[in-house]
């Protein structure tokens, strides 16, 4: 369990991400290209995109930080990092709605206050992640998402400064107080590894868990040998003094031993407007409230189109997935066209013809084995009677 704040390991790991992320900068336009020329044209005719969803989703691939997360989350693999990156803006596109209001779990402290790496300091309260639980999950994702786009502003700036490095991370400050072992919910903590962890990878630089008790340790110590050695690395317990210590007193609120105004008295940017000034026409759009309707806010939307399975009999491209649009529902376009639909498809026409006969070969095979080892149990036991009266016969002639 990591008490203290080792300021060499965050050093160490941040010198080695900015290293990562000038060594592979080549390799982040070269998927930016492939994504502007090829899949992004394949996605607007696939989902039938409006122009304001074709800008923001052309803004979200021109953001070389983010590029850059996936691509280091697939370990540099470019196939697989286009593969996670296509299937997150799939799911932006069709799932993500930041016509919702965003949470209050998160409050993001103002540029130029910033850990002493550059990297902004986020705030959370983790005993209110449990009250109103699909209300929260849809706040803190709209959070996420600001948080994204306050990293892309802080970009932009430090773009007009030769000597300013990228901001690829933040770090989070975690307030365990209020917060029992008992009362944590693990269909949020699932939620986030595989919901949200996968669509918004390698943001955390570094999370610092204060106002823990033994039981926390207990906890932490099972947890830490089933996680990887590189998140373990990122977690640390400090205490307020060793937190004041690392980030000194200008950069904390009064109510965390630092100098600035109670947390809750300081602007948070990703809940100001001066997030939409940073952003596109279409983000701007996005992160309005929604006109009031009465009904209650969500971040999911009526699809534009529907996903035709791909051995359905509805579908015209057999073994492949398709589309089919509302607005046009006589019009069916064809989807990726992958290698291991082709295989997927095969194996299950082959069962199909032929698993029948397969399943009573295989029961036959069995019943076969059963009965040759009772045969040869048979044998065995006669061979024991037989034999010692068969010895006294030969001992006598």
């Amino acid at each position: 369990m990591n008490n203290r704040i080792s300021r060499s390991v965050l050093e160490d790991n941040h010198k080695r991400l900015i290293d990562q992320y000038k060594a592979n900068l080549s390799d982040v336009c070269a998927i930016q290209s492939i994504l502007n020329d090829e899949i992004l044209s394949h996605v607007v005719q696939e989902l039938a995109l409006s122009d304001a969803d074709h800008t923001w989703a052309k803004e979200w691939i021109s953001d070389t930080a983010t590029i850059f997360r996936f691509l280091r989350h697939h370990g540099f693999v470019r196939s697989f990092a286009l593969e996670g990156i296509y299937t997150a803006l799939i799911w932006r596109l069709n799932a993500l709605r930041l016509f919702a209001l965003p949470s209050a779990l998160l409050h993001c402290l103002p540029p130029p206050i910033c850990d002493p790496l550059g990297r902004p300091l986020v705030f959370l309260q983790l005993s209110e992640l449990l009250t109103c639980e699909q209300t929260m999950m849809d706040g803190l994702l709209i959070s996420l998402e600001r948080l994204s786009i306050h990293l892309r502003s802080l970009n932009t700036l430090n773009n007009q400064f030769a000597n300013r490095e990228v901001t690829l991370q933040c770090v989070f400050v975690i307030d365990l107080e209020g917060l029992s072992v008992q009362s944590v919910n693990l269909k949020i903590l699932t939620w986030l590894m595989k919901e949200v962890v996968p669509r918004y990878p390698g943001m955390l630089g570094a999370v610092f868990f204060l106002n823990y008790s033994w039981t926390y340790a207990i906890t932490w110590s099972i947890m830490e040998s089933l996680l990887p050695k590189s998140a373990v690395a990122k977690v640390f317990f400090p205490s307020r003094e060793e937190l004041l210590q690392y980030c000194s007193a200008s950069a904390l609120p009064s109510n965390y031993g630092g100098a600035l105004s109670p947390l809750h008295l300081i602007e948070d940017p990703l809940n100001s407007h001066e997030q939409k000034n940073h952003a596109s026409v279409a983000s701007r759009e996005w992160c309005m409230p929604a006109p009031s309707t009465g009904l209650p806010e969500t971040l999911h939307r009526q699809p534009s189109s529907v996903t035709i399975p791909p051995r359905s009999s509805l579908n015209p491209f057999f073994g492949y997935p398709s589309v089919a649009s509302f607005s046009r529902p006589h019009t069916v376009q064809q989807g990726r066209r992958r290698k291991r639909d082709l295989l997927l498809t095969l194996s299950v026409l082959w069962w199909k013809r032929w698993g029948t006969r397969v399943i009573i070969l295989l029961y036959f095979l069995i019943v076969a084995g059963l009965t040759r080892k009772r045969v040869r149990r048979v044998a065995r036991w006669m061979l024991g009677v037989v034999l010692p009266s068969g010895s006294t016969l030969l001992a006598m002639t």
